[in-house]
């Protein structure tokens, strides 16, 4: 817009000086008219805006570098030790892409529609459900008014929002990822244990492990890109470099966050499922396992995902009940330090509590 306006009034102003009374050149222009500094000061602030550009993206890049480290770091680990029993490289990597991928996508449309079907049965009709929905997609930036933060106080406060998150938290959250990394794993363990490759066959119990982090990786990964996203265009709606900076700050800080909580709890709710399977298939090779049919089938698959579920929905019903407590629909990050502090302490308690749910699974399936 600026350069237009210069480009625009500049030859106006050329025009004002060539009927003026002063002494012409032999070319036909003014004397003092052989200089155009505004040609220099717009160079400079285009120089000066790029420069404020680089310097915004770099918490953004950080931010993604922070996002890889953990699958850097054990995929490193993994190929750079020399395991005796090592997992072969390329199932590692195809369950990497397969959780980023297809798990993620097949997790978010999923989501969608029960997240739709229980607002409705929560919120009594289309309407006010669509009318939630679009509320808990909000960031603090989309509250218009001091009106429209009172109505979303209001809506936070009623018992039905309270059953809905109650729900997502650990049916359309909980449940449904922690069922895909399931779906997941076990479908790389299949085509390893059918591959005819020597090296790419599941030969030994500390696969179950090692694929279940790969897909939890995966998943958590792509997840943290699309936080990051969101993060990063939070303040891009007030315009200015100022909000600029300040959504790169907010993406660098969530990128940390997730990278720091969410990813080690995805990882170790999945490799709690690859425990659990083990298990299970110790107990069917033992000739423990019970009876076989659909029943069976079902309750098997409820013993194997329910601890996962379990920790992974506390961990999100408690995030959206701080945060409509403090009068929002869906997640809007705490500001206060004493909210922060206890989302802190409750999050590092479920971490610790689910690693040590981990290490005692772990020892009975002999891995430890």
């Amino acid at each position: 817009m600026t350069n237009f306006i210069m480009s625009d009034t500049q030859p106006l102003i050329a025009r004002k000086r060539s009927t003026s009374s002063e002494p012409r050149s032999q070319d036909g222009f003014t004397g003092n008219a052989t200089i155009q500094p505004p040609a220099q000061e717009d160079s400079l602030l285009s120089k000066l805006l790029s420069l404020v550009a680089a310097r915004t993206k770099l918490p953004i890049l950080f931010g993604l570098l922070v996002i890889c480290l953990p699958t850097v770091y054990l995929y490193s680990r993994e190929t750079s030790r020399d395991h005796q029993k090592r997992t072969d490289t390329s199932i590692l990597v195809w369950t990497f892409i397969l959780g980023g991928t297809v798990g993620i996508t097949v997790a978010m449309l999923a989501q969608s529609v029960l997240a739709y079907l229980l607002a409705v049965l929560c919120f009594n009709g289309h309407t006010n459900a669509m009318v939630y929905l679009a509320e808990t997609v909000k960031t603090e930036d989309d509250i218009i008014d001091e009106a429209h933060r009172k109505r979303r106080w209001k809506m936070s406060h009623r018992p039905a929002y309270w059953v809905f998150m109650m729900l997502f938290a650990f049916v359309v959250a909980g449940l449904v990822e922690e069922s895909i990394k399931y779906i997941a794993i076990t479908t790389m363990l299949g085509w390893g244990q059918r591959s005819s490759h020597g090296a790419g066959n599941i030969i030994n119990d500390r696969d179950y492990m090692t694929v279940a982090v790969a897909a939890a990786l995966g998943f958590a990964t792509v997840e943290n890109m699309t936080f990051l996203a969101g993060a990063a265009r939070q303040r891009k709606g007030s315009g200015g470099s100022g909000s600029s900076a300040g959504g790169g700050a907010t993406a660098l800080l969530t990128a940390v966050e997730r990278a720091v909580i969410g990813t080690p709890g995805h990882c170790m709710t999945a490799a709690l499922i690859g425990a659990n399977m083990l298990v299970r298939a110790r107990h069917d090779s033992l000739g423990e396992g019970g009876q076989h049919g659909t029943l069976a089938s079902i309750l098997t698959t409820w013993s194997i995902l329910r601890g996962p579920a379990l920790f992974h929905g506390c961990f999100n019903f408690m995030l959206f009940a701080v945060s409509a407590l403090e009068g929002n629909v869906g997640w809007i990050h705490p500001r206060g330090w004493r909210t922060v502090c206890f989302v802190l302490v409750v999050a590092v308690s479920l971490q610790a509590t689910l690693a040590l749910v981990l290490r005692a699974k772990l020892r009975e399936a002999g891995l430890l």
